[in-house]
C-alpha cells in the first residue's frame, strides 16, 4: 500500500466564467504593464490570487494498491509433442519456468495446456485465454512447443511472446503426401493419385521406394524421386469405398515413421449396370423384372421375350412371325461378357438357345459373371437341371410343382444374410401375403445357402457362389403377388433389388464381409472390427500393426442379437499407423490415427514458424536442448527491451487500484481572504503615493 499526492481543482464558478475572468484580467494586467502604470504589478498579482482562489485548489492524497501482472505459460500437448523426449523436455521446462515465475511477488501465473490430435491451433487457444486477462496487466507469454504450429494469430501481441522449443536440433524426417486423389472412379478402371515424398530438413536421397497396398491385400512397389510430384495408378476393385495405403521406406535415424504412410479412399462407381433379361413362357408377373430394372437410371437393360420355341409346330412361316431373327450368337457368345447380370425368367432350355450357348453362360458365371434364374414351372426347372447349366445351379428339380397357400419364411441363414436380413424392417413379416405355387427342388450344392423356404420348408430362394461368379435361383415366380399388394403385399422390390445387387457384388451385401475402422477413445485409438457370418457366433482374425507383431482377436455376436449375422470386436491400440486384419479368406487394411492431417505432416522441431512473431512482439526463441530449464526470467519496465542474451523479460505494467483518498484544501477561505486583503492594501498604498 502506497500514498500518492496530487493537486486537483474544484472551481467555485463555472469554468466558462472563470475563463472569461482570466481573459479580462490578462487584458487589464497587460495594458497596465505596457503603460508602466503605478501598481500594475500589484494588480496582476491580485488578479492571479483572485483567480487561484476561485479555482479552489486541493491537495489529494491517494492510497494505492499495486495490481499484479499476469504471465501466461502455454504448454503444447499436441500429438507431435509425444515424439522422442519432447514431453519430458516440456515437463521439466514447465516446472522450472513455473518456479522462476513464482519468485516474483508482483506476478500471477496462468497455465494453458493446448492439445491437438489433428493439428496444433496454439494461437487460437492463446487468443481465447487472452480475453480473460486484462490487456494492461499481461506481462508476457511463454510458450513451450516443438514449433509445429498450424494457425497464425489474428492480432499483434501487446506483450512479449517468448518460445521455448522442445526437441533436438538437426532432426531428420521423411513423409509421404497425397497431393491429389479423385473422389470417384469407375469400377474395374484405374484412378490416378498424385504423391510426393518429402525429406526434412533436406532431401536425404534422390529416390525412395513406395509400397502401395490395396484393400484386397494386393501390393505393388515403385521407386519415385524425392521432392517431386509423381502420378501413380490404383485399381478400383469393387463398388463403394476402395482403400489404398501408400508407404515410403524409412530413413536411418528417422524421427518417426508415423507420417511415412498416407491413405486414400476412392469411391468406386459403376459406369452403368448392363443386364440381359431373357423371358420365356409368359406369366402374370412377366413384367416385374423389366419394371424394376427400367426404373433404375443406372441400368442398361437388354430384354428378349421368347414366345415360340423351335419345337412348336406352326403352319406360319418364320418370316411372318418375326421381323428380326433372334440374335442368339451375338447375345450368348460375342457380347455375353459385356453383361454384368443375366436373368432367366420362366426360361426353358427348349427354346432358341442351344446347349452350346448355355455352356457359354456356365463358363461366363465361373469366370465372374452373375446369373439369376426364376423358374415358373416344374418342367422349366427340370429342363434346366438337364442342361449345361445344371452344374452351376444350386438345386435340382424334382419334376413337380407344389401348390397351396404359404408365406415365404426366412431360414436361420436368411435371417443373417444381408440380402434378406432387413426384409422384416421394410415390412413386418407377419404382414407378408401368401404365395401359392413353387417348383419342387432339392439342394445339390452343399456350399449354397437357402435363405427363404416355402411349402414343406422346400427351398424357395437359394444363393450360391460358383467359381468367381454368383448364382441366385428363385423356385417360384409369384413375387408379383407382393408387387400388387395382394392382399397386403410384401417387400417385393427390396427382395429383387437386393438379390440383383448381391449378384453383381455390391460390398454392403457381402455375406462374408470383413470390415474395420478406427476411432478415438480417450487419449488413444481403438479399432472396431466387424465380420459377417451366416452360421458362426464367434470368429478369430489376426491383426498386425506397425510393430509387425501379429495378434489374434476374437469376434463375437452381441448378446441377444445372434440373428444379426455380425460379429464384433473392439481392440485398443497404442500406436498410430497402418493395421492389417486377416481372416481365413481375406485381408483388409485400417489406419489408426489420421496421418493425412497437418499434425502428422511436418514433425521436426523448428523455430522458423514462431521466430517472426516472437521478434515482432519483442520476445525471443530459445531451444530447450541448449538449456533444459529455460533462460533466466527478468521483470522489465514496459518501455525497456524484453529479451537479451540468456534471458527473457516480462514487462511491468504498473497498474494499481485506489483503496482510499484524503483531500487537503490549499486555499482555506480565511487564508485566501486575508491574503487578498493584504495584497489589495499594498496595491492601494502603492498607487496612493
Amino acid at each position: 500500500m502506497t500514498d500518492h499526492f496530487h493537486i486537483v481543482f474544484a472551481p467555485l464558478l463555472p469554468l466558462m466564467w472563470l475563463v472569461v475572468l482570466a481573459v479580462a484580467a490578462a487584458l487589464l494586467s497587460g495594458v497596465a504593464l505596457l503603460r508602466r502604470a503605478h501598481g500594475g504589478v500589484g494588480r496582476t498579482l491580485l488578479f492571479a490570487l483572485l483567480l487561484l482562489a476561485l479555482a479552489n485548489p486541493s491537495l489529494i492524497g491517494e492510497k494505492r494498491e499495486a495490481l499484479k501482472d499476469t504471465a501466461l505459460l502455454v504448454i503444447d500437448d499436441s500429438a507431435s509433442m509425444k515424439l522422442g523426449e519432447r514431453t519430458a523436455q516440456a515437463t521439466q521446462a514447465a516446472d522450472a519456468v513455473t518456479k522462476k515465475l513464482t519468485a516474483f511477488s508482483d506476478l500471477d501465473i496462468e497455465t494453458l495446456h493446448v492439445s491437438g490430435e489433428d493439428e496444433t491451433d496454439l494461437f487460437h487457444a492463446i487468443e481465447q485465454k487472452r480475453e480473460t486477462i486484462p490487456s494492461d496487466r499481461l506481462a508476457g507469454i511463454i510458450a513451450i512447443t516443438d514449433g509445429q504450429i498450424h494457425d497464425l494469430p489474428s492480432s499483434d501481441f501487446t506483450a512479449p511472446f517468448h518460445t521455448l522449443i522442445a526437441g533436438q536440433k538437426g532432426e531428420v524426417d521423411r513423409r509421404i503426401v497425397i497431393v491429389s486423389a479423385p473422389a470417384y472412379a469407375l469400377v474395374g478402371k484405374q484412378a490416378a493419385v498424385t504423391l510426393r515424398v518429402e525429406d526434412e530438413p533436406k532431401a536425404q536421397s534422390e529416390n525412395a521406394v513406395v509400397t502401395i497396398t490395396g484393400d484386397d491385400g494386393a501390393t505393388q512397389t515403385l521407386t519415385i524421386p524425392v521432392g517431386k510430384d509423381v502420378e501413380v495408378n490404383v485399381t478400383m476393385n469393387h463398388a463403394g469405398a476402395n482403400f489404398s495405403a501408400f508407404e515410403v521406406e524409412p530413413l536411418p535415424q528417422e524421427l518417426t515413421t508415423i507420417n511415412n504412410t498416407a491413405t486414400a479412399t476412392i469411391n468406386g462407381i459403376r459406369d452403368r449396370l448392363r443386364v440381359l433379361l431373357v423371358s420365356g413362357e409368359p406369366h402374370s408377373g412377366g413384367r416385374n423384372w423389366r419394371n424394376l430394372l427400367k426404373a433404375d437410371a443406372a441400368v442398361d437393360l437388354v430384354h428378349f421375350t421368347i414366345l415360340r420355341s423351335p419345337f412348336k409346330e406352326s403352319a406360319a412361316p418364320n418370316s411372318e412371325l418375326s421381323l428380326i431373327a433372334f440374335p442368339s450368337k451375338e447375345i450368348f457368345d460375342t457380347k455375353l461378357k459385356s453383361f454384368d447380370l443375366v436373368i432367366f425368367d420362366g426360361f426353358s432350355s427348349r427354346t432358341l438357345v442351344p446347349d452350346v450357348y448355355l455352356a457359354n453362360i456356365a463358363h461366363y458365371v465361373q469366370n465372374g459373371g452373375a446369373l439369376l434364374v426364376s423358374n415358373a414351372t416344374g418342367q422349366q426347372a427340370a429342363e434346366l437341371s438337364q442342361s449345361p447349366l445344371a452344374h452351376i445351379l444350386p438345386t435340382a428339380s424334382q419334376g413337380e410343382v407344389l401348390t397351396g397357400s404359404f408365406v415365404p419364411a426366412l431360414t436361420d441363414a436368411g435371417k443373417r444374410h444381408p440380402v434378406t436380413a432387413t426384409l422384416g424392417t421394410v415390412m413386418p413379416q407377419k404382414l407378408w401375403s401368401p404365395w401359392y405355387r413353387q417348383a419342387d427342388a432339392r439342394l445339390t450344392d452343399a456350399s449354397a445357402e437357402t435363405v427363404m423356404t416355402g411349402l414343406g420348408e422346400k427351398p424357395l430362394l437359394v444363393l450360391s457362389h460358383v467359381g468367381q461368379g454368383r448364382v441366385a435361383q428363385f423356385l417360384s415366380n409369384q413375387f408379383w403377388l407382393w408387387a400388387r399388394d395382394y392382399p397386403q403385399g410384401g417387400p417385393q422390390a427390396e427382395l429383387l433389388r437386393r438379390t440383383a445387387h448381391w449378384l453383381v457384388g455390391e460390398p454392403e451385401l457381402d455375406e462374408f464381409a470383413l470390415r474395420a475402422h478406427a476411432e478415438r477413445k480417450d487419449d488413444g485409438w481403438q479399432i472396431l472390427i466387424d465380420k459377417q457370418s451366416l452360421h458362426d457366433t464367434t470368429a478369430n482374425v489376426v491383426m498386425t500393426g506397425p510393430d509387425q507383431q501379429p495378434v489374434q482377436v476374437k469376434l463375437a455376436a452381441d448378446p441377444g442379437s445372434k440373428d444379426s449375422g455380425t460379429l464384433h470386436a473392439a481392440v485398443p491400440v497404442k500406436d498410430a499407423g497402418l493395421y492389417h486384419i486377416k481372416d481365413d479368406s481375406r485381408e483388409i487394411l485400417v489406419m489408426a490415427g489420421v496421418p493425412n492431417v497437418p499434425e502428422f505432416g511436418a514433425m521436426v522441431a523448428t523455430d522458423k514458424v514462431v521466430q517472426p512473431l516472437a521478434q515482432k512482439s519483442g520476445g525471443t526463441v530459445a531451444w530447450l536442448a541448449d538449456d533444459p530449464d529455460g533462460p533466466e526470467i527478468r521483470r522489465m519496465d514496459k518501455d525497456a527491451a524484453q529479451s537479451g542474451w540468456g534471458w527473457i523479460g516480462l514487462k511491468k505494467n504498473g497498474q494499481y487500484r485506489v483503496t482510499g483518498s484524503d483531500a487537503y484544501p490549499l486555499w482555506p477561505a480565511w487564508a485566501a481572504l486575508a491574503l487578498l486583503l493584504l495584497v489589495a492594501m499594498g496595491v492601494w498604498r502603492r498607487e496612493g503615493r
